[in-house]
């Protein structure tokens, strides 16, 4: 652990390059590192194990299936096992399952299966998919898509699969929820005498995707902004128009408009914003063009600039131009802002006496924007008598990132193997939580007219089955285009494309800064004032969840995307192409003056490729008040003023992985803070605090980029984790080859393929299989307390207390925090236990418990609570978290903005602000920022007036060279000021 706990930081000597491409496509790692251990866990005899994955339940009731396609092309197709994969990943688990006292067991990582995968099948995955054609709406609790393996030698690698495969829960959950708005907004155009709009297509923009810089991931925003597109066209997130076209086939899967942010209204200034808007006007004299007309009076803009001075140049342009409210209270404020155009450009009505704006004129709602409150805002539009067709909608973190595995709580589970040659129909069967009750045998997906049914115990017609084989032995039997999956959303039927496809869509197909931004900003090089020279914007957490913000990820973000010479003439081909398409218009055309080539071409030209930006930041891990400034950007080239808030949409992802390290770090202080009061500070003082929070979130985060940046977050406050692709991004991007630590555990595939009646021989199974160490094992899969009090407490009882090693009871359903209790009481009547300094029991060191299920910051401290007031102290206690360590936090969680706050025009210094009247709460700062820190107070000094040599803000970049590298140890030691 002595690495993992070290103290080094370095500066880059010279400028250091970029990261390989796609280092994280290894599939020997793309899992739970507990599965490397699971191949010796299966009942001997074992050679099939089949498993299925389905929406148990949650919000929607119809699920749009989405996503298997990409995954399968992307890490699944063709020769994916390779020597070289399978000794880097030897590498990386020789140090994760180590120990300091046991040291590492050579027979944990099954090496000489994957050679045998490499020798007898070329390296190409035996397993077979079958699945529903993505797109298909079927009712929730039905099967979407099995797993078996093909080979009887590799009964393991069905459930080792397990971890990236059901990431396919994100795709369908986007696409499902989007499918259900698109109902509503379908339902308010038909009952407000709107239904020419559907018969025309318009509905399809109705819904448009601003996610990009609000999802966890470029990755993420690839596949879930693609699952929006089954549905809508509007779209701003163009790592889903290259998803579509790679993965899907389809060139032309979304479209946008010319459009305005902030960084372009303020940086006229408050006084010239008539100017700006006028300007908006005559760059773009044709077609849709929207506005964004809140930075400072929202209600001046609509009556006094767009009907007042610029009124006659919208009624005589040739297009619409689309007004954007930003802030202010919901529904309010769309219908304020209805009422203020209406008093000025008038209204016809619809055939149900509807009001609508004239064809001139539209609203778009881009500022809170989810499922309830799109529903709410339409109701309210209908009420006070406005056409739902007068308004469209734009949403981010609630259409790509306010979403979680439990939305439709997708699983994926084991429900049939082969053992002794004897088919065996599996089932998990909790008596804590009949929910969580699985399917049980072979299944079909089977449907009679409109009704679905998944038929168990292999009692189906396979002739019935709906499931269609898709992928066999490293081979792609269905490649669908995205047109047909858009049909089918719409309940049309469409025959599945078979193919016969052995390579996969190899490189890193995202990486293109070109198209790392939301499309709009695209335009933005015609919408700064003239003579702008300089753009100056910075990031922040203007609030949020904690008032303690631990900044992490930029180092990841430059070295992935930033670091040499990143712009080409091949990147600029690719993403002209794509923006030809993205921004025609069936009336209007295409406009070549939107993409601005020829300044990427001077990129080029003038410096290399490389981007004249220059990047101040705080260093990474250190821990300071929200509402501070974390970095600055600005451009270093006049001529490139416009690259500064091009970049925003990539960067302000750096919210992810440094929310995830901000709430983990919450976490750590709540369980020091238990592990004091109980008795047990010598846990603290040897480290062990740090594997009380072990990372389970792989699976259940919505990629596996997000994966590896998330976890990595984590890893920051802790050493525990599951999360392979987290130890990837912090030896690759952070020079740390021990990030983190993991133990053998079973799963309930594991445990209920030996069956019900077998459970006890599961169990010693596990402790002979580790003889010594630290093991963890699932004990839940049929009766907690049966498990705790007969099993473990009783009949193994012996082979425990004199095993070299500890035992780790994990419940896995239940109520909490009582089942934790009642587990501890049921070890301790057993077990018996000691007492601490504090008079806390405690189990001895033979035997612990983890919580995995239903942990999140809360529910870990009332756990810990109960816990102190029950007389139990915390050290029996560790927690697994999945969702809510990686997943259950969005850009709001910590309120993180990227602003414009200066700008040079004209050779003048302008210090920018937006302060919109509706939310004194989004006022930016403003000038040249400096963050200063005296006797432990952090203040950011604004308007230029702060002293350089008092920043505490590093330039970590500088024209496409890194000039810090931080260490993770460097980086770790300064989360823990404080602590």
């Amino acid at each position: 652990l002595a690495s993992a706990m070290g103290n080094c930081t370095a500066a880059c000597e010279g400028a250091p390059g970029a990261m390989p491409l796609d280092s994280l496509n290894n599939i020997v790692m793309l899992t739970d590192s507990y599965k490397v251990t699971h191949h010796l866990q299966y009942p001997p005899g074992t050679t099939k194990i089949y498993s299925y994955f389905e929406s148990r339940g949650g919000a929607y009731q119809d699920v749009c299936f989405f996503g298997l396609q990409y995954f399968l092309k992307k890490y699944m197709v063709g020769q994916v096992v390779t020597p070289a994969k399978i000794k880097q990943a030897e590498e990386y688990f020789k140090i994760h399952f180590s120990h300091p006292v046991w040291g590492y067991n050579e027979q944990l990582f099954n090496r000489g299966a994957w050679e045998y995968i490499v020798s007898k099948h070329g390296g190409r995955l035996p397993v077979t998919v079958k699945a529903v054609p993505e797109g298909t709406v079927v009712p929730y609790k039905n099967v979407l898509f099995t797993l078996e393996n093909t080979d009887d030698n590799c009964f393991w690698l069905t459930n080792y699969l397990e971890t990236l495969l059901v990431q396919i829960w994100y795709p369908t959950t986007v696409c499902t929820q989007s499918r259900e708005q698109k109902k509503i907004i379908v339902k308010y155009l038909k009952e407000t005498g709107c239904s020419n709009v559907i018969s025309g297509g318009g509905h399809l923009f109705k819904l448009h995707d601003f996610g990009f810089r609000g999802v966890s991931s470029v990755e993420s925003a690839a596949i879930g902004g693609a699952g929006h597109l089954v549905n809508f066209m509007g779209t701003d997130t163009m790592a889903a128009m290259v998803c579509c076209k790679e993965y899907y086939g389809e060139p032309a899967a979304g479209f946008s408009i010319p459009a305005s942010e902030h960084s372009t209204m303020t940086s006229w200034g408050r006084e010239k914003e008539v100017d700006a808007m006028r300007n908006m006007l005559q760059q773009y004299p044709q077609g849709l063009v929207a506005c964004v007309s809140d930075s400072y009076d929202i209600y001046k803009a609509c009556s006094d600039y767009w009907g007042g001075e610029l009124k006659s140049l919208i009624e005589n342009r040739n297009g619409t131009l689309v007004v954007r409210p930003d802030s202010g209270e919901l529904p309010k404020i769309v219908l304020d802002v209805l009422d203020r155009l209406a008093a000025k450009f008038g209204t016809t009505k619809t055939s149900t006496g509807h009001k609508l704006l004239p064809p001139c004129i539209r609203v778009i709602q881009g500022d809170g924007i989810d499922i309830n409150s799109l529903d709410m805002i339409l109701k309210s539009m209908k009420d006070a008598g406005w056409a739902a067709d007068n308004l469209a909608f734009g949403s981010g973190g609630a259409l790509l990132q306010k979403l979680h595995r439990d939305t439709q709580k997708c699983a994926f589970k084991c429900s049939y193997a082969r053992i002794g040659g004897q088919n065996v129909d599996v089932v998990k069967d909790p008596i804590t939580d009949p929910g969580k009750k699985s399917k049980k045998g072979r299944l079909t997906l089977e449907k009679n007219g409109s009704t679905w049914t998944t038929v168990v115990e292999g009692r189906g017609n396979p002739g019935n089955d709906q499931l269609v084989e898709v992928f066999r032995d490293g081979v792609l039997l269905v490649d669908d285009s995205f047109a047909k999956i858009r049909a089918r959303a719409d309940e049309k039927e469409e025959p599945v494309t078979k193919v016969q496809k052995t390579v996969g869509i190899t490189g890193d197909v995202f990486n293109n800064i070109v198209m790392l931004t939301d499309s709009y900003k695209v335009t933005h090089h015609l919408q700064y004032p003239p003579g702008t020279i300089k753009v100056y914007s910075y990031f922040e957490c203007r609030g949020g969840q904690f008032e303690t913000v631990c900044f992490f990820g930029l180092q990841y973000f430059l070295k992935k995307y930033m670091v040499g010479s990143v712009v080409t003439p091949a990147k600029l081909n690719e993403a002209e192409e794509h923006f030809k398409i993205h921004f025609s218009n069936p009336v209007h055309g295409y406009d070549p003056k939107l993409f601005n080539r020829a300044s990427w071409e001077y990129i080029i030209a003038n410096h290399g490729g490389k981007l004249p930006i220059e990047i101040k930041a705080v260093p990474e891990g250190t821990a300071l008040p929200y509402k501070n400034c974390l970095f600055t950007m600005e451009n270093t080239d006049d001529n490139c003023y416009w690259l500064t808030n091009y970049l925003e949409t990539l960067l302000v992802q750096i919210w992810y992985p440094t929310t995830v390290c901000t709430q983990s770090r919450e976490q750590k202080k709540i369980i020091m803070k238990f592990l004091k009061d109980t008795g047990t500070p010598q846990v603290i003082e040897g480290g062990g605090h740090l594997f009380k929070l072990h990372d389970f979130g792989f699976r259940g985060v919505s990629s596996v980029e997000s994966a590896a940046t998330g976890g990595a977050a984590h890893l920051v406050n802790f050493l525990g984790t599951d999360t392979m692709a987290a130890l990837m991004c912090a030896k690759e991007y952070y020079g740390e080859a021990a990030a983190g630590f993991s133990i053998p555990a079973s799963e309930h595939s594991t445990m209920t393929s030996w069956g019900r009646e077998k459970e006890v021989d599961a169990m010693r199974n596990m402790l002979q299989k580790y003889p010594k160490g630290l093991v963890a094992c699932v004990s839940d899969s049929y009766d907690i307390f049966k498990a705790c009090s007969q099993y473990w407490g009783t009949d193994l009882r012996a082979m425990i207390e004199q095993r070299d090693g500890c035992l780790v009871v994990r419940p896995d359903s239940g109520e909490l925090p009582k089942i934790v209790l009642d587990v501890l009481d049921k070890l301790a009547e057993k077990f018996g236990t000691s007492k601490t300094s504090t008079g806390h029991k405690l189990l001895p060191p033979c035997i612990r418990v983890i919580q995995g299920d239903g942990i999140d910051i809360k529910s870990l401290e009332m756990i810990l609570n109960a816990m102190k007031a029950a007389g139990w102290a915390a050290d029996n206690l560790a927690f697994g978290s999945g969702g809510a360590l990686l997943q259950k936090l969005h850009r709001d969680t910590q309120k993180c903005a990227f602003k414009c706050s200066y700008a040079v025009v004209n050779g003048q210094g302008v210090d920018v602000v937006k302060d919109p009247i509706t939310d004194p709460g989004k006022k930016s700062k403003k000038g040249r920022l400096t963050l200063e820190c005296e006797g432990g107070v952090w203040t950011t000094v604004t308007e230029g007036k702060g002293a350089a040599s008092k920043d505490k803000m590093q330039t970590v970049f500088r024209n496409g060279e890194l000039l810090i590298e931080d260490k993770f140890a460097a980086i770790r030691e300064r989360s823990n000021v404080g602590l």
